[in-house]
């Protein structure tokens, strides 16, 4: 498939054409198609808490996350498992954790899925009359740290985000959602029906925070009761249908001052995390350098290791002529600089495709 990013060159005043992500809860066309759908009908309450698609995009430095769905304002948590680096855990060990928030002990055995190993969870909480949205961010493994990285208010604030985290997170709320998957617990959901919400909950996660992969990145994500020990049906990838609440023991059972360690995901058919692809990342420009003396023009973009680019320029958009092919990638951002710019031209568009 050809990528292409247009550039616009008028009276020497050089601008991008290029697509944005705004974090404020609501899902941006840029996004594409969902990455995983909602399968089975919430057990915690309609409206309550439901997770119904999850989309993600990756932009220069950044991989943004968008789940579309309800959080109920009971302190409930919204719990993001991050697989981004080798190694890694795939059954949580609560002593080799910060157990910020008391979710380690919560955790303590819990297996997931062949192929999934955590490196790093998000926690979303949001209570204390629907206006608190807290955010805390672990690393896991021995030597790891987590704890609270923002504390925001959107009701009040009179805005669904974007809110600044103090570790770089960026995240958006809208809890408006109406719609969605419906909560005849268990029962499947109509996956259209899921594919139409529009709102949720919304992150821009510097890659640098998870590792900054170059490859895959694995996502499972899940809502949790108040205390971490009261696990709901909702899972991304989703569960099976007739799954009901799993639950402490995996069965829809509390067990008290007991942890998660009886639930194994490998018992639950299919995968309950979804792939983020990293070997392709969007076109973007991100940065010019024009010199008016030399009658040159530089253009970085980002780019992706062992592919190459095509530099092109028109007067009208309509007819190309190439500037230069062949141009070997440079790593994750490219530079090219090329003698084309003219004072006599006073309008001039230029294209960097992907050969």
């Amino acid at each position: 498939m050809k990528i292409s990013l247009y550039i616009l060159v008028l009276k020497l005043i050089i601008t991008t054409l290029v697509f944005s992500i705004e974090v404020d809860g609501e899902l941006d066309d840029a996004y594409g198609g969902a990455l995983s759908v909602q399968q089975v009908q919430t057990g915690f309450g309609d409206p309550g808490s439901e997770l119904d698609a999850a989309y993600s995009i990756l932009l220069v430095d950044r991989l943004y996350l968008m789940l579309t769905g309800n959080l109920e304002p009971n302190f409930n948590k919204l719990e993001i498992f991050i697989d981004s680096e080798s190694g890694g855990q795939n059954k949580i060990i609560s002593n080799l954790n910060s157990n910020n928030d008391n979710w380690a002990e919560k955790f303590d055995g819990f297996t997931f899925d062949k192929g999934f190993t955590a490196d790093y969870l998000l926690i979303v909480r949001h209570g204390f009359g629907s206006t608190q949205l807290d955010l805390d961010f672990t690393k896991l493994g021995a030597g790891g740290s987590g704890g609270m990285v923002g504390r925001f208010d959107p009701i009040n604030s009179g805005k669904n985000g974007p809110f600044e985290a103090s570790n770089g997170l960026v995240i958006g709320f809208n809890n408006t959602n109406s719609g969605g998957i419906g909560s005849d617990q268990g029962q499947r959901a109509n996956q259209e029906e899921a594919r139409s919400v529009r709102t949720g909950t919304e992150l821009s996660i510097p890659l640098e925070l998870i590792g900054s992969p170059k490859s895959e990145i694995r996502m499972c994500v899940m809502i949790n009761g108040q205390g971490h020990d009261y696990l709901s049906n909702q899972f991304l990838g989703a569960m099976p249908e007739w799954t009901g609440n799993l639950g402490t023991d995996g069965l829809g059972g509390y067990v008290e001052n007991s942890s998660l360690g009886d639930i194994d995901l490998n018992d639950f058919e299919g995968d309950q995390f979804f792939v983020i692809t990293n070997a392709v990342r969007s076109l973007e420009v991100i940065g010019f350098d024009y010199d008016q003396d030399l009658s040159d023009l530089s253009i970085t973009w980002v780019s992706n290791p062992g592919v190459s680019y095509r530099l092109e320029s028109s007067i009208d958009m309509k007819s190309w002529s190439d500037i230069e092919d062949g141009i070997v990638s440079q790593g994750e951002s490219t530079t090219h600089t090329f003698l084309d710019v003219e004072e006599k031209e006073i309008r001039k568009f230029f294209r960097v495709v992907e050969e």
